[in-house]
């Protein structure tokens, strides 16, 4: 079992998760941590950790650090990965217990714990669907024992190496904000079992802000503040709709942004311009890092 830890920058937020998968109840043979900025305190904090620590010489994102990281523990022998963005944290110490739990009586290629906001312990930090509806309440998910066929990765997946196997690993032409919905898709369309345990909980910042309710919450729009994430996720939209062929959503989207951007936002021309460049930017497959 190796946690693979993928950081940016946050010096101060890798310690706590490095010091949160060290208490586990189950211990992990290996941390890998790769960094993908410029901060030298984040090696420093990798080293008094005793973490194997690995510097991308150019930020490939969180898909180019995930795939990098896989390669680099499968090849090292790991028969398990414990993925991690440096911004989350397990909140207890029986969550890679219970995941792992989990992947052995389900067989599951992607297993996830449930991601509840860092400073509203009962939120949601992303909608999950459930009833039809998108919700971020934890008391209402909590009540199953597991989401099936859902999960936001890779902020405390556990997955086993004969996913990457089967299923390859995150695009790295996708940068950010898509690569893991990606993945996600190429599992479910490969008939990999996918699970959210709902005991099993880390913490992250919320996207509770930049996820906009619409026609009484039967949809939502994701907006967020920065612009190059926003561009990345409009772009990879579009990408994810062709490469999946998910038509019917792209359709949706033409809708859902359009309500959103020329009704809500009263109307946000130069906003929906964006949104409908981007998004066809994706559909023409226009990939890479942003410029």
């Amino acid at each position: 079992m190796w946690a693979v830890v993928v950081a940016c920058n946050r010096p101060a937020e890798l310690e706590r998760l490095l010091a949160a998968i060290a208490a586990q109840s189950v211990a992990v043979d290996r941390v890998l941590v790769i960094d993908n900025g410029t901060n030298p305190l984040v090696a420093q904090v990798a080293a008094a950790r005793s973490a194997q620590y690995h510097r991308s010489l150019r930020n490939m994102g969180g898909a180019g650090g995930f795939a990098l990281g896989m390669l680099l523990a499968l090849a090292g022998g790991a028969r398990t990965l414990w993925l991690w963005d440096d911004d989350g944290w397990p909140e207890g110490e029986d969550c890679l217990e219970r995941l792992l739990g989990c992947m052995a009586a389900t067989g599951g290629a992607i297993v996830a714990p449930l991601l509840i906001s860092a400073d509203a312990p009962g939120r949601a930090a992303f909608g999950y669907r459930l009833n039809g509806r998108t919700t971020f309440s934890r008391a209402a998910l909590q009540q199953r024992p597991l989401l099936h066929g859902m999960a936001h990765l890779f902020n405390g997946t556990v997955v086993p190496a004969t996913t990457a196997d089967r299923f390859g690993i995150p695009d790295i032409r996708l940068f950010i904000r898509g690569d893991e919905v990606d993945f996600l898709y190429r599992v479910l369309a490969g008939g990999g079992i996918v699970a959210t345990v709902t005991a099993a909980v880390a913490r992250h910042p919320s996207a509770e802000a930049e996820t906009h309710s619409l026609l009484g919450g039967r949809i939502f729009a994701v907006h967020p503040a920065d612009p190059m994430r926003r561009a990345m996720l409009f772009r990879n939209r579009g990408y994810l709709f062709r490469r999946h062929r998910r038509w019917g959503f792209l359709a949706l989207d033409h809708v859902r942004y359009t309500l959103f951007f020329i009704v809500r936002r009263r109307p946000d021309l130069a906003g929906f311009r964006a949104w409908l460049r981007q998004t066809w930017r994706g559909v023409g497959e226009k990939l890479g890092p942003p410029p």
